[in-house]
């Protein structure tokens, strides 16, 4: 014994290093599926909700007459 503890499994395998990942990289179809999934989820779960949101804000801020229109426009 080294005076260490070993938490590790007997068995277990010791992960590999990220390879550098380049303009050349080809993502597997599992890759594919989960950056298509991030990316729909993203946008219903983060860009619609925010966007509805500013969208009410603005709305009311304009019928309070907070905001208003530069003369110019």
């Amino acid at each position: 014994m080294n005076g260490r503890a070993d938490f590790r499994e007997p068995n277990a395998e010791v992960p590999r290093p990220i390879p550098h990942i380049g303009p050349d990289y080809i993502p597997t179809e599992e890759e594919r599926r989960v950056f298509a999934e991030c990316n729909d989820e993203s946008f219903w779960f983060r860009s619609v909700p925010l966007a509805a949101t500013s969208m009410l804000i603005t709305q009311g801020l304009i019928s309070k007459g907070i905001l208003s229109s530069h003369p110019k426009y």
